[in-house]
């Protein structure tokens, strides 16, 4: 029986032994993968920086030119409505004008009869025994 005792001691002695060397091993082989990884990491700070700083100054630039861009956009809008209207009115004035003179002429030539007001044909309508 002691010998079984013995056994297991030396069994588990073993083990807790074989324990701490894979441990060890783990601790070492840790801090030289976070030593290279701290490598790279320095390595690729600069670049990263730059395009870091790239992107900022093109997402400015965006800005600046989507801001540029609605100033336009409203100019052009407004220079459009305004030349909407130099053009509209005297398009209306001489419309006016032209429909005067035809009515004038269908007048004078046509003798029409002169047209019931319109309130009075709306009344009409409305009571149509009145």
């Amino acid at each position: 029986m002691e010998t079984l005792l013995i056994v297991a001691v030396l069994l588990i002695a073993v083990g807790v032994i074989a324990q701490t060397y894979a441990l060890i091993a783990m601790y070492l082989m840790s801090r030289r993968i976070s030593a290279k990884a701290e490598a790279l990491m320095n390595e690729t700070r600069v670049p990263l920086e730059s395009i870091t700083s790239n992107l900022k100054t093109v997402s400015n630039e965006l800005a600046e030119t989507g801001k540029i861009a609605r100033a336009q956009a409203e100019h052009i809008q407004k220079t459009a409505t305004d030349a909407g209207k130099l053009l509209l009115r005297p398009l209306r004035e001489y419309t006016a004008i032209a429909v005067g003179v035809a009515v004038g002429i269908r007048t004078f030539f046509f003798e029409r009869k002169p047209r019931e007001p319109q309130l009075e044909t709306e009344q009409k309508r409305k009571h149509p025994a009145a």
